[in-house]
């Protein structure tokens, strides 16, 4: 053999023999222990609705990962109180129901390639510090347990935010410079107002309503913000000014506008300034309302006015007082109290409620049937009782301020409708033939107009209405408060029949074809 031949052969024996010491040297060293590769989130603080998800460095074995119960006995939460018994337990075999009483319930998913499982807590998180633990008796795939001792991961789920909110003088607005009082609301923490530079003009411990005395006059034009724990919030402020406010606060108009039932009356209220305001009802042959026994209604009324210039009448309040007895004259008057020392002492409004009012409600409304519409729109009146209601009278109100009645011309005999009865209410065009299931004797009031409200109801979002007694003062039976869930196509909105004619009924979608004539 030349020194050639030998010279070109030996680094390739070389190589060989590198190869195969490598591939011994691996052998030597045996099969890389699974480890835990990642948790997300991070540990640190989370939010209350957080899910945990920790990854594998290989697939692990599925029936460690979640036990016969479908929870996790070896990646679970638990809170720092039961820190070390829940560590403990989970390096055992299955968990007794003492021990699962340790953790914080979560599901678990384990992901198709078993390299992570996602827990996910059945409840939101509460405020405090609990651990994310994984059992070092886990085993990949290959039958490999976890390397080192089962990991700890820390985390803190902050409690909510506390927040604060002005109430008077309002967010946006700007306050008078004899202002000596500010009020807002806060659920807990100390609420305080900062200055200008950040000083602290005010503060009170807060849980709920709280008035912050103001320790120094207001600066014109300096801005003013709400904190809370020391926390600005840039959109609680309002803005000093260089006037000052010497009256009181008055109505638009000098009066309440009223709206009377049987038993009740609401008052519509517009002030150009915010108040705290007393609805005081009694006697009406009493020069005051509360001269003797009296019904009160009390509120607060707050709105961003300026303290400088023309006042506009902002600050919008409904007032309503129960228990009236049917058909007798009353005195009302509206008592308005200032933060600045002032008092508004309304003229005296008398008014009369009307006689027994029957229990009519609507409850259901046909606004999108299938086309030709006209021939298919109503609305149902259900006569709750104990009476029997008579329908003569009665009309339809839109925003648009039109009464419509119900007949287009006074019948014959009065139209009764029975207690636990019901009717429709259409236009001059509707098709009975349209609703085969209607029950026979069903009452159907025909208005004057073609359709509905005169144009017929809103096919998407059906406009608001009211049933009422026509008069100088409508007098309401029941409203439609428009709009309403989308409904499949040719479905009803119906009313929840159990809340009381002048409550604040849910409404819901229908079966298509609606029920007109029967209940739902």
């Amino acid at each position: 053999m030349s020194w050639t031949r030998v010279g070109a052969v030996l680094p390739a024996v070389l190589a060989a023999c590198a190869k195969v010491t490598a591939a011994e040297a691996g052998a030597d060293a045996g099969p890389t222990e699974p480890t835990v590769a990642s948790v997300d989130p991070q540990p640190g603080t989370v939010l209350g609705d957080a899910k945990f998800t920790v990854r594998f460095s290989a697939a692990m074995d599925e029936g460690q990962l979640v036990a016969r119960t479908g929870r996790s006995e070896t990646v679970v939460l638990a809170p720092e109180a039961n820190l070390e018994l829940a560590a403990a337990a989970i390096e055992h075999g299955a968990l007794s129901a003492y021990e699962r009483t340790l953790l914080l319930a979560a599901q678990p998913v384990i992901a198709p390639d078993r390299t992570s499982l996602t827990l996910t807590p059945d409840q939101p998180l509460a405020a405090g510090k609990f651990y994310l633990l994984v059992s070092s008796r886990l085993k990949d795939g290959d039958g490999r347990k976890l390397a080192g001792p089962g990991p700890r991961y820390p985390f803190d789920v902050a409690g909510p935010k506390q927040t604060a909110v002005l109430v008077t003088p309002a967010a946006g607005g700007d306050a008078p410079a004899n202002l000596r009082l500010v009020r807002a609301f806060a659920s807990a923490g100390r609420v305080s107002v900062h200055g200008p530079q950040g000083a602290e003009v005010a503060a009170a411990d807060a849980h709920g309503d709280v008035e912050l005395p103001l320790v120094a006059p207001l600066q014109a034009g300096a801005r003013y913000l709400l904190a809370v724990d020391g926390a600005e919030d840039e959109a609680q402020s309002f803005t000093g000014s260089a006037c000052a406010r010497d009256s009181a606060p008055a109505l638009e108009g000098g009066v309440a506008r009223l709206a009377v039932r049987d038993s009740s009356v609401t008052a519509e209220l517009t002030l150009d300034w915010p108040a705290r305001v007393e609805l005081q009802v009694g006697e009406a042959a009493a020069g005051d309302p509360c001269a003797g026994p009296c019904f009160k209604a009390s509120g607060s009324v707050s709105c961003a006015v300026k303290s400088c210039g023309p006042q506009s009448f902002a600050c919008k309040l409904s007032l309503r007082i129960d228990g009236l007895h049917a058909a007798q004259e009353y005195a009302l008057r509206v008592v308005a109290d200032d933060d600045l020392g002032h008092q508004l002492r309304g003229p005296l409004q008398k008014f009369s409620t009307v006689a027994a009012l029957p229990r009519l409600i609507l409850v259901e409304v046909m606004n999108a049937p299938p086309s030709p519409q006209g021939e298919a729109e109503y609305v149902e009146i259900l006569n709750q009782g104990p009476g029997v209601a008579v329908l003569d009278g009665l009309a339809l109100l839109a925003d648009d301020g039109v009464s419509r009645h119900l007949l287009a011309a006074p019948p014959p005999l009065p139209v009764q409708l029975a207690p636990g009865a019901r009717a429709l209410a259409v236009g001059a065009l509707f098709d009975p033939a349209r609703y085969p299931t209607l029950p026979p004797g069903t009452p159907v009031l025909r208005a004057s107009t073609h359709r509905l409200l005169g144009r017929g109801l809103n096919d998407a979002s059906p406009q608001a209405f009211r049933l009422i007694i026509p008069g100088g003062v409508p007098v309401e039976l029941s409203r439609f408060p428009g709009g309403g869930p989308k409904c499949p196509a040719g479905a009803s909105l119906q009313r929840d029949e159990s809340v009381p004619p002048d409550g604040d009924a849910p409404w819901s979608c229908g079966p298509v074809g609606g029920t007109p004539g029967a209940p739902p």
